[in-house]
């Protein structure tokens, strides 16, 4: 198996992020992004099914004895149409979109028929120093129709609506743009496992899952974690970034961009898993952070892919990003290079200890 450890994050690799960052995949509507890493996942030789829930799974080198999961969720925040009003504009309830960030954003609506633009409207006269402050019914989706029944010709209740997409390439090394939670997590296990797949170390079975619904709830997760039985799963995901004026590190201890990967100290990572990554990293010069997570569980995909087939040992491996949930998610490129280094290295220790039992005491 060939190393990675001089991966880096250069134009091409960019494009790479930029394209997923496209994708329109809303929480309970990622059949887009699905389709899209069947595509990518199969140019390497890897085969895909995808579960009732929606989840995607892919294995590369299935003759390997073992099982070694990479899951990264492939929903993003959204908003949902819960009622058009007879001016045409629409009012909605949020996916994970705080009302002080979809204030004037522009939007793009997945409907039956395709894609809807639209804008996040509001009342400029008198949303300002109310004592209520801003509150959500304070906006409203506006596609520019003219009354309810040229609306309801384009847009119907319960369609999902996602902030435009974009990614900037900003000064020095960062990225900002929507989605990177969890576009970046995608990312990073797209690139290890079409790289394993052209050249696999013949002890590991790797598993690629894309998994649905984590922003309402985890909730595919719990089913994919069923579908196969693994040995370990590193869940690829963003973490909240405390490099900021309000850092709140009395809770969550530091995590900083530039700084190296995350990995979370808390009840539902294997302590065994963290240990040897953390080895992995010191061995191989790739930068790393402990952190505890804003939870002492919960809050990704690793709660309820821990907990699933009589328990599984699984490790957060987190991009730091700041403005989480937001327009202007920002990231840095050095830790999504540190990522990939570190999944590399501990696939290739997994293998090589044929290690296949995590058991921490």
């Amino acid at each position: 198996m060939n190393r990675k450890d001089n991966w880096c994050f250069d134009g091409a690799a960019c494009g790479r992020l930029g394209s997923l960052v496209q994708v329109i995949s809303p929480s309970m509507n990622e059949r887009a992004m699905a389709s899209r890493l069947r595509t990518l996942w199969a140019d390497a030789g890897i085969d895909t099914v995808t579960d009732v829930m929606g989840n995607l799974h892919g294995v590369a080198n299935p003759s390997g004895i073992i099982h070694v999961g990479l899951a990264a969720h492939m929903d993003t925040v959204a908003i949902q149409i819960t009622r058009i009003l007879p001016g045409g504009q629409m009012q909605f309830r949020s996916i994970g979109l705080s009302q002080y960030v979809l204030l004037g954003q522009r939007m793009k609506v997945l409907t039956g028929h395709g894609c809807v633009d639209g804008v996040i409207g509001f009342d400029p006269t008198s949303q300002y120093g109310q004592p209520k402050g801003l509150v959500p019914d304070d906006l409203w989706l506006d596609i520019g129709a003219r009354d309810y029944e040229e609306a309801s010709a384009q847009v119907e209740v319960g369609d999902l609506a996602v902030l435009s997409p974009v990614l900037n390439d900003m000064c020095g090394d960062c990225l900002c743009g929507t989605g990177m939670d969890n576009r970046v997590g995608l990312f990073v296990m797209t690139e290890c496992v079409t790289a394993f797949a052209r050249s696999p170390h013949p002890a590991v079975c790797l598993h690629a899952l894309g998994t649905v619904q984590e922003e309402v709830g985890l909730r595919g997760a719990a089913v994919a974690a069923a579908f196969h039985r693994l040995d370990a799963c590193f869940v690829l995901d963003v973490d909240y970034a405390t490099d900021t004026p309000t850092p709140h590190e009395n809770q969550m201890g530091a995590l900083h961009l530039g700084r190296g990967v995350g990995l979370h100290v808390k009840s539902d990572n294997s302590p065994i898993l963290r240990e040897l990554a953390c080895d992995v990293a010191r061995r191989r010069g790739i930068p790393f952070q402990k952190t505890l997570g804003r939870f002492l569980y919960g809050g990704t995909d690793a709660s309820p892919l821990q907990l699933q087939c009589g328990g599984m040992a699984v490790l957060n491996v987190n991009i730091p990003c700041r403005y989480m949930h937001s327009p202007a998610e920002t990231c840095s490129k050095s830790d999504v290079e540190s990522a990939i280094r570190l999944l590399w290295g501990m696939i290739g220790e997994i293998g090589d200890r044929r290690m296949s039992s995590f058991v921490p005491y």
